[in-house]
């Protein structure tokens, strides 16, 4: 009797837990059927107030977007720009030697027509002597190209000197204004009246004439045929200031200012010797 009464009992608590499931289970079971069915509309109320939460995350979604986009153009175009840049930069160092080359074709021309036509080459400046004393200028041109000792050097404005100096790939021309030089001169305005010019430092020549010869401030002074080293009639200078005669003189002696100004050319260049 012990045994089957809390089996009786067991059995009963059973039934009545599924019992109660199920009255649990249908009701919920008919409700999920008829929302299925009916779809219902939500509130106004409700939808008034999402949406504005959802115009926000869609303008940001918006913003987000552009923003990248924009952020990726950007980028193309700092790239576009540096090597649109770069290819400037090509073009400009392109175009300036271009317009050293043409400068240098002009400076030819210009000499052929007015002082030799026996042009050897063009040679740029590449070193100055750093004394006071003395001066004279290396070019990038030598005997590989047909440079050779005592070649008259010059630029459309006048006279530089000569060649002194020849390796094979460089030259050093001695410029009118150093001690060592000499160059024979004339008046440009009458051909005549022989001198004899030489080098002054730092930036002067002295020119010596004779007794004869009227020579006076503002005269300008070209090449002669004295010491047959240069062609006739380029330009040497200008006569600065004529000095006083002493008892005993018998030349006349004058100051004159170089036509070119060494210390300023970059390309000079190289006639044939006579």
């Amino acid at each position: 009797m012990s045994l089957q009464g809390p089996r009786r009992f067991q059995k009963q608590s059973t039934a009545q837990v599924w019992g109660r499931a199920a009255l649990l289970y249908l009701p919920l079971l008919a409700l999920s059927m008829v929302a299925t069915r009916f779809q219902l509309v939500a509130p106004l109320a409700l939808t008034s107030g999402i949406q504005p939460v959802t115009s926000a995350f869609l303008i940001a979604e918006q913003n987000l977007t552009h923003a990248y986009t924009t952020l990726a153009e950007d980028r193309d175009l700092s790239r576009r720009y540096y090597e649109l840049r770069r290819q400037n930069d090509v073009l400009r160092q392109t175009n300036e030697l271009l317009q050293r080359e043409v400068a240098r074709l002009r400076q030819v021309t210009q000499i052929t027509a007015t002082q030799a036509p026996s042009v050897v080459g063009i040679g740029q400046v590449t070193a100055v002597d750093p004394s006071p004393l003395l001066s004279r200028l290396t070019i990038n041109k030598g005997a590989a190209q047909g440079l050779r000792l005592r070649m008259p050097v010059t630029v459309p404005a006048g006279l530089v000197g000569q060649v002194v100096e020849v390796s094979s790939g460089s030259a050093v021309v001695l410029s009118l204004v150093d001690p060592e030089s000499r160059v024979g001169v004339t008046l440009a305005r009458n051909k005549g009246g022989r001198g004899l010019a030489f080098g002054t430092p730092p930036d002067r020549m002295k020119a010596q004439f004779s007794l004869g010869v009227d020579v006076k401030v503002g005269d300008e002074l070209v090449t002669s045929s004295l010491g047959g080293v240069f062609p006739v009639g380029i330009k040497v200078g200008t006569v600065e200031r004529v000095l006083p005669l002493g008892p005993n003189d018998v030349n006349r002696v004058v100051i004159v200012r170089p036509a070119v100004d060494v210390n300023v050319v970059e390309d000079v260049t190289v006639l044939g010797g006579l």
